[in-house]
């Protein structure tokens, strides 16, 4: 028998997909609303956390979007580099972002 856990994440999932699609279809607000109801569903979703941050910039609510982007990172650091890359975040706003890199003490050493 399924566990309550693996439902609530299979929910999670298909309410994601749900909103990448709306997103896609260029319906930005009706996706946050997806995106908030997949992670309430499936709280541990990094990539829905990133998806919504980036709906939420779209719709001009920077403040959300950096909400979402921290707990993105916080559930996978690996979602730092993806805002650098994707927004070419300038170092200032990269350290309140998303804070120290590894190595960076040995560039600043140096």
């Amino acid at each position: 028998m399924e566990s309550d856990n693996y439902w609530a994440k299979k929910q999670g999932q298909e309410l994601f997909e749900q909103a990448l699609q709306l997103e896609a279809d260029g319906k930005v607000s009706e996706a946050v609303e997806a995106y908030q109801k997949s992670l309430a569903q499936w709280p541990f979703n990094g990539q829905a956390q990133y998806n919504m941050g980036i709906a939420l910039a779209t719709t001009g609510k920077i403040e959300q979007a950096l909400r979402a982007w921290k707990r993105a990172i916080w559930l996978d650091p690996a979602f730092r580099l993806e805002l650098i890359k994707a927004f070419d975040i300038d170092d200032e706003l990269r350290e309140e972002l998303v804070g120290w890199f590894p190595g960076e003490e040995l560039a600043q050493a140096a």
